[in-house]
This record gives C-alpha cells, sequence and structure tokens, in this order.
C-alpha cells in the first residue's frame, strides 16, 4: 500500500507505511503511542534502510514560500537524526542513512573554510538536556571536523552549536551543561537539608575549530545566584531535584547563544525566564530583559520559558532582536500561545516593545510549546518558525499570513523537533545512487519496475535507464524518468535480467550511476503473494507446520545467492565523465532524434543479442536472438519514427499523423525525461 500524508503534497511515491515498520519499538523504549497514525513513517524499496517521517501539510501556498530546503532532527521517532526535506514535503537527505540512528539537533547550513558546510549537533539524549560533540559535514556529506567542548568539564550540550559570528567560519558557540556540587541548604526556599546537593551550571565556551582551544568561557554560577531561578528543585520534568549527581537541579537551563560584532555574547535562560547580554571581555551583565531583575520596562509583553534569542540589529541606543515566547513550561504560563516575537530595546528610556509576532495557524487560534522552539528571520522577509515539542514548522510573511503549516507527527507520538530551519543548499553524495528492480512474472505479461534514489543529492532532475543479459554488459539504454520526489518509479513493458541508473541533471548532463541490479523475480512459492510492484511482508510459519534445522530440503540451484551472477570485482557501474545524454526531441529534432535513437538501437540489438528472461527458445542461437524487450522498444521508435516526415521517407508511410499532432509532439514538454514507448 501507498503513504499519503493526509493533506497537500507530500505523497510518498512507492513508499509503503505499516505497523510492521513500527513492530522493534515495544522493546525500544520509545513510547508506545509512537505508530503510523501518530507518527507515519516512509519506507522506500530503493533504500529500505530509510524510515523518514512523512510531512502532512495543512498549509501550502507554493508561490509565497521561499524557496530553499527544511532541515530538522526530529527524535524519538523510528530514526532519529538530521533530515532535510525539500518545500513539498519531499525527503532530500537522511542522516540516520549516513551516521546511523543517533539523536541529533539543528542542522544547518555553516560557512567553514570559506564553503558551506551542514553543522549540527550529535550525541546521547537525557531529559532536557544531551551529552554529545558537534558535526560539521561538506557537500558530499563526509565528515570532516567533529568538535568537542573542552577546559575541564562536561562534554558539550545540544542546545547550541553554531558558527560563531563574525568569526569567519574559525570558532564555535557551544553549550555545556555541568553538575556540581553545591550548598543548596542556604536557601529555604530549595527544600534540600541534611547533606550535599547537587545543582547544573549553565556553560557556554567559544572554541576553536582547528586547535580545540577555549577562547572565552562563561560560568552562569558565578553572575547568577540560583536563587534568582523560575524553576525551583522538583517543580518541573526537567528541574531534577538537587539530590544526586543524577538528578542535579537545573536552576539556569542556558538555549541559546549568539555573538555580536563587538565581541559581546546575547544569551537565553530558560529557568530564569531572562535573555541577557554579556560582555565580551569579563562577562559580566551588561542588560536583562525579563527575568527578576529587568533592565527594560516591557511596554507590550510579558514572555517565560524561551528558547534561541537572536540579534536582528544593535547600535548605541537600540536594539532589535528575535526570540520564540514559550509562554510556559508546561506546569506555569505567562500566556494562552506560544509566539515569534520580535523585540525593540531602547536603550535611553529602557524600554522593550514587541514590534512583530507570529503564531500557529491552529483553529484554536494558536499552540502552546512547553519547551523548544525557534524563529528564524528568511531572506525573503519571510519567517520560519520550529514549534518544538510540537513536531510542527511554520513559514509566514511579514504581515503575518501563514504559508506554510507542516506536521511531521502528533503530539501524542512523543516525537519532538528541538529547532527546524531553512536553508539553500547543493550537495552531491559520494555514495552511488540506490537501485531496485522487480518483476512479477519475469515476462513480459509483467514487465519489470525500477526504483531508485540517492539520499542527498539535490541536482538530480531525471534518470536514464540501462539493461543488460549479463551483469559485464554490454548495457543498452531502454528509457528515461522524470525525477520525482525521494524516490522514482518506473516501468518497463518487458524484462532485463540486469539493470542499472544514471542520474541526470536539469542540463541532462549525467551526474552519477548506480551499482548493478540483478531484476528480482519473485519464485513459485512467492508470486502469489506479490503484485507487480512488489510483494506482501511475510508471515512466521505456525509452530505446527514449522521445518527443523535438521531436516533434508532441497532449493532449487537457481535460487541460491552466490548463483545470482554478481561479479565482486564490478559491483558498479563506471561514474560518468561529463557526457551529456540528450532526450528525445530536448536537444535535437524530434526527428532526428528519434531517428538516430532508432537507428543506435537496431545496432545494438545487431551487436549484443541479448537475451530475455523467458524470452528465448529452446534451440535458439544465443548469437541470433532478438531480445523481447528490446524487440519492443525498436517498434516503439519505429512508430515514433513514423510519425515523422523524416521517417516516413526512411520507413515508408508507416504511420502518418497531421502537420499539428507532429507540432504537438514536438512541443510537448513530457518528452523530456520520459520514454515513451
Amino acid at each position: 500500500m501507498r503513504c499519503f500524508s493526509s493533506s497537500v503534497g507530500a505523497f510518498v511515491r512507492s513508499a509503503t507505511c505499516g505497523l510492521s515498520l513500527l513492530a522493534l519499538l515495544g522493546s525500544s523504549g520509545v513510547n508506545a503511542d509512537l505508530n503510523n497514525a501518530t507518527s507515519p513513517t516512509s519506507q522506500f524499496k530503493s533504500r529500505p534502510d530509510l524510515h523518514a517521517p512523512i510531512v502532512d501539510f495543512s498549509i501550502l501556498r507554493p508561490e509565497l514560500i521561499t524557496p530553499g530546503y527544511i532541515f530538522l532532527a526530529p527524535y524519538r521517532n523510528l530514526d532519529p537524526g538530521p533530515y532535510i526535506y525539500d518545500n513539498n514535503g519531499n525527503l532530500v537527505w537522511s542522516g540516520a542513512g549516513s551516521s546511523g540512528p543517533k539523536t541529533a539537533h539543528t542542522p544547518r547550513v555553516c560557512q567553514y573554510k570559506g564553503e558551506d558546510h551542514l553543522c549540527y549537533f550529535q550525541g546521547e539524549q537525557h531529559q532536557g538536556f544531551a551529552r554529545g560533540h558537534g558535526v560539521i559535514m561538506d557537500k558530499n556529506y563526509r565528515i570532516v571536523k567533529t568538535v568537542e567542548s573542552s577546559g575541564a568539564g562536561a562534554s558539550s550540550d545540544m542546545h547550541e552549536f553554531k558558527m560563531a559570528p563574525y568569526s569567519d567560519g574559525t570558532t564555535v558557540l557551544m553549550t555545556v551543561y555541568q553538575p556540581r556540587q553545591y550548598d543548596l541548604t542556604t536557601n529555604p526556599r530549595f527544600n534540600v537539608q541534611n547533606g550535599m546537593g547537587w545543582i547544573v551550571e549553565g556553560v557556554f565556551q567559544e572554541i576553536d575549530i582547528e586547535t580545540g582551544n577555549v577562547v572565552f568561557e562563561w560560568r552562569s554560577l558565578d553572575h547568577f545566584d540560583p536563587g534568582l531561578s523560575w524553576t525551583l528543585p522538583q517543580s518541573t520534568d526537567t528541574s531534577g531535584d538537587g539530590l544526586h549527581e543524577q538528578s542535579p537541579w537545573d536552576y539556569f537551563h542556558i538555549n541559546s547563544v549568539d555573538k555580536n560584532e563587538d565581541g559581546d555574547y546575547l544569551i537565553s535562560a530558560r529557568h530564569m525566564s531572562a535573555i541577557y547580554k554579556l560582555s565580551g571581555v569579563d562577562g559580566h551583565i551588561m542588560w536583562e530583559m525579563g527575568g527578576l531583575n529587568p533592565t527594560f520596562n516591557q511596554t507590550n509583553f510579558q514572555f517565560s520559558y524561551q528558547h534561541h534569542a537572536r540579534w536582528i540589529y544593535e547600535n548605541s541606543t537600540h536594539t532589535i532582536l528575535s526570540f520564540y515566547d514559550n509562554a510556559s513550561n508546561t506546569f506555569n504560563s505567562t500566556g494562552k500561545f506560544s509566539h515569534g516575537w520580535i523585540i525593540s530595546i531602547n536603550h535611553i528610556a529602557n524600554t522593550a516593545t514587541k514590534i512583530a509576532q507570529w503564531g500557529a495557524p491552529e483553529k484554536e487560534g494558536g499552540l502552546l510549546s512547553g519547551s523548544q522552539g525557534n524563529i528564524q528571520l528568511l531572506q525573503s522577509g519571510n519567517v520560519h518558525i520550529g514549534w518544538g515539542e510540537h513536531p510542527y514548522f511554520s513559514e509566514h510573511t511579514a504581515d503575518g499570513t501563514p504559508v506554510m503549516y507542516a506536521k511531521l507527527a502528533e503530539r501524542d507520538s512523543n516525537v519532538m523537533i528541538y529547532r527546524s530551519n531553512k536553508y539553500n543548499w547543493t550537495a552531491q553524495p559520494l555514495t552511488k545512487p540506490a537501485l531496485w528492480t522487480f518483476s512479477r512474472t519475469g515476462d513480459r505479461q509483467s514487465g519489470m519496475r525500477f526504483f531508485v534514489s540517492w539520499n542527498g543529492a539535490t541536482e538530480v532532475r531525471g534518470w536514464n535507464f540501462f539493461a543488460a543479459n549479463s551483469s559485464a554488459g554490454p548495457w543498452a539504454f531502454i528509457g528515461n524518468a522524470t525525477k520525482t520526489g525521494f524516490e522514482t518509479e518506473y516501468s518497463f513493458p518487458a524484462v532485463a535480467p540486469w539493470a542499472y541508473a544514471e542520474a541526470v541533471d536539469a542540463a541532462g548532463h549525467p551526474i552519477e550511476r548506480s551499482a548493478f541490479q540483478r531484476t528480482f523475480v519473485p519464485s513459485p512459492g512467492l508470486v502469489n503473494f506479490c503484485d507487480d510492484r512488489g510483494c506482501a511482508m511475510s508471515e512466521k510459519t505456525p509452530d505446527e507446520n514449522r521445518t527443523g534445522y535438521e531436516a533434508r530440503v532441497f532449493v532449487d540451484q537457481k535460487y541460491l545467492s552466490p548463483n545470482r551472477g554478481f561479479d565482486t570485482t564490478h559491483y558498479y557501474q563506471d561514474s560518468p565523465r561529463g557526457r551529456a545524454r540528450r532526450s528525445f526531441g530536448a536537444r535535437m529534432g524530434a526527428a532526428v532524434a528519434v531517428f538516430l535513437g532508432a537507428v543506435a538501437l537496431v545496432g545494438a540489438v545487431g551487436v549484443l543479442g541479448l537475451r530475455v528472461l523467458g524470452g528465448a527458445r529452446e534451440g535458439d542461437d544465443d548469437k541470433n536472438v532478438l531480445p523481447l524487450w528490446l524487440r519492443e522498444r525498436a517498434m516503439g521508435l519505429r512508430e515514433e519514427l513514423g510519425r515523422t516526415g523524416l521517417g516516413s521517407r526512411v520507413l515508408g508511410a508507416y504511420t502518418r499523423v497531421e502537420e499539428k499532432e507532429m507540432d504537438e509532439d514536438l512541443a510537448s514538454p513530457r518528452q523530456h525525461w520520459r520514454h515513451q514507448s
């Protein structure tokens, strides 16, 4: 069966959904409510190792959406990790397919050594924080650098890993959640007695990427007493009780760090419900917005438990910044809904004024997110918002109009996204395209299906398909197709034993080729459970019918895996060397292209003498057999050729068409990348 999102877009072609995809969750510690109703998941025939979440759009206005890709990293889903999707909800890249299902956060495009790279945090998730390191990938999805926190402390945390602004890609900002022993008996409000307490100190570091040295380090306990916290021990699911090293009190909860051109820092502390500007010289507090000791009078807003504070503009008299106001930590709230906000601070009048806001386009009027979330200002003037504990994201115009609202999972699934973002991105993996070919009957009764994908490739616009009688070739071009979504499906009316696919860009230039693929034909015992696109999931043999290991069994030699015909020394077709394969009618006149194609195909048939599965009769001379699949392709070309003036002169009046029809055929955009037989 096929997987659909329930609304606009995001139909994942040739994907399969089913409870079987989540069958292992019962023993993996994942929330029991994670299933295909609350967290719909794709399965691809060419990449069965990938289980990407399906994007469901309730609002999608393509004409108003900013070009680019959506970068996000869901966790607590079937395959956690960094992901990239296009504006239609099609998967572009699954990081779970290259780095394994490890928890990741905030994938973003970053500048490193003067070029675009992919940066994200990767590590082990804990309740309210994480332990791990930063990852920098190049455009081939190779990890070129990992960055660890330094100094005398814990490993880095998920809440911030970003290139430090104005560092020219030489340093990064990282947060650290550092547990420490602390005397919590001094303040009765903490309600801790008769022993040593434990506390989490909020730390951030600026790290030199190449040397690993600490450029700057700031620690919360040196500037903020725990008595200023809005979140006391044992008060929330992330606060900790302060009684043990495994449950230290997280009084500060630093969750974002930014840097300005002067070298000062802007941080957000969720459990203080405050945003601070800190000196880049000695770390002292330059001003505080919110919290228990605010510098500014907030003229038209209140906020709490916020995330993702970022500078937009700053001079000697004014500061403009953005942040995501959660307005709640699930247990307490200061507002009905969460918002993305832009605030203007007047340093002369010591006032802070909200000048713009964006809310979730829900029928109730908004959405309340008790944790996580972010706001990103896009170059188009639009705004992208990630809704945190609700694994949703949206895009809005400057006036607040929602132009995209999408869900990766339902809240009941407990799948979350710390932050999501949108960027332009161009990448070509070092991996090969993945191909799976299938024929239900092994002959023209069912033909054959191609399922092809290339995880992470952004420039593929079409696919060329080739077939042969042997993995050693020789190979013949049999058709092409426009790329559709992550996985493209192509059907061919006959059957070839071997195939490979070639990715092509918008200009028709080949980019890369897949491995050689043996066409899968189900055995007689399996074929009744298959259709023309594949086979049903298997079932366990009942205990009463089980065959014991010691039993003597016979397996036909042709079903033994070593007899499939693969050559260990030559699994892959050689990569193309910049040669462009021109589609019919796209680069030459349609008549000339079809004529040359027919001549080339007839020549290939004469030279190759390929045999189709089930297409040769006993006693036929292999060298003189005309394979059925090539014969049908040649006849198709003959018909196309006959419909042109040149073709009628060459082959005679085979099938003439009106001049108008011929002109329409030549002008038809469908001829580009699409094989017509």
